[in-house]
């Protein structure tokens, strides 16, 4: 008999219907459970329903497409050998099945199943949309940090964790339109970083973690004692945009960087006037808010002393 759980994910509520045996992966994947689904900051929005079950299929995992053309089909089909999925973007419910033997892979059941799921579900949304971006809070004060694949985003951010900085998100922030202006909420249970920035990371060191990419990079869950230092709503004073460079930061424009982030929050979305109305919200979230384009080296906690000087202390 299935049990029915509550979680949050990107500030959407998330009723699970699921298999007692997929428990632990949902404790991966969502953090702690809701406490008061009726009183969480999103119960009047879209909850998305979930239907998780457990069988003993034995096909081999591979990485399921991950393409524009699946985003764009009325039904998106994920299919990873044994276990599948599939969302109906209209009506916000996904139906899963998970191989048993699968329980213990967090790339399937994870990187290849349930952050694509809910990628998929923002970027069919004509109410949300996803940021290519991670975040950080310090001292009371919040940032988005940006910057295209490969710059760094989940090296500095959780790098910035190590520090002391408390982690909402590490690749994709997403903006409910319903939201005040500056909202946007974030995922921080798992972390994707290379070996060596691992083994030099304590609050992650020994934290659960699945090579992908042939060991090119691992992705992490984060551990309990250190979801202390995590959250997932996100109210931005500012934005940083990550560049190559010798740690030195400056202040620049909006329209300076709009034309990068195109792609992210267009993700998905086919209407023309729909994209003007995002880039329009967009545009009042952080236009009036510092944006710092921060040219950094590999020297990690300089790139990092740079930022928290000037951005979160603004000595």
């Amino acid at each position: 008999m299935n049990n029915e759980y509550w979680y949050e994910c990107y500030g959407f509520p998330v009723r699970i219907d699921a298999d007692p045996a997929a428990r632990p992966v949902l404790d991966d994947a969502f953090g702690p459970m809701l406490a008061d689904p009726d009183g969480h900051r999103h119960a009047a929005g879209p909850v998305v329903r979930l239907t998780v079950r457990v069988d003993d299929g034995d096909a081999p995992a591979v990485e399921p497409p991950h393409s524009p053309a699946v985003l764009k089909a009325d039904i998106i089909l994920i299919d990873a050998g044994a276990s599948r999925a599939t969302v109906d973007p209209a009506r916000w419910t996904v139906e899963m099945t998970l191989a048993r033997r699968d329980l213990a892979d967090p790339v399937v059941w994870g990187r290849w199943m349930l952050e694509r799921i809910f990628l998929y579900l923002v970027c069919r949304s004509p109410r949300h949309y996803p940021m290519h971006a991670g975040g950080l809070r310090v001292g009371g004060r919040t940032a988005l940090v940006c910057g295209p694949t490969g710059m760094g985003k989940s090296t500095f951010t959780t790098w910035a964790m190590r520090r002391g900085a408390t982690l909402l998100g590490e690749d994709i922030m997403v903006r409910h339109l319903d939201d005040p202006p500056g909202v946007f909420w974030g995922y921080p249970y798992a972390v994707y970083l290379t070996p060596e920035l691992l083994d030099g990371h304590p609050q992650l060191a020994q934290a659960p973690r699945a090579a992908v990419d042939g060991g090119a990079k691992y992705r992490v869950t984060v551990p309990v004692p250190a979801q202390g230092q995590t959250g997932s709503l996100a109210e931005v004073d500012t934005t940083v945009v990550l560049n190559r460079g010798a740690d030195e930061i400056r202040r620049i424009e909006f329209d300076d960087v709009v034309q990068q982030w195109r792609d992210d929050y267009a993700a998905g979305k086919d209407d023309p006037d729909l994209v003007a109305a995002i880039e329009a919200d967009l545009r009042r979230c952080l236009a009036d808010r510092p944006i710092w384009e921060l040219s950094a080296s590999s020297d990690l906690d300089a790139a990092y002393d740079v930022v928290l000087k000037t951005v979160f202390t603004g000595s």
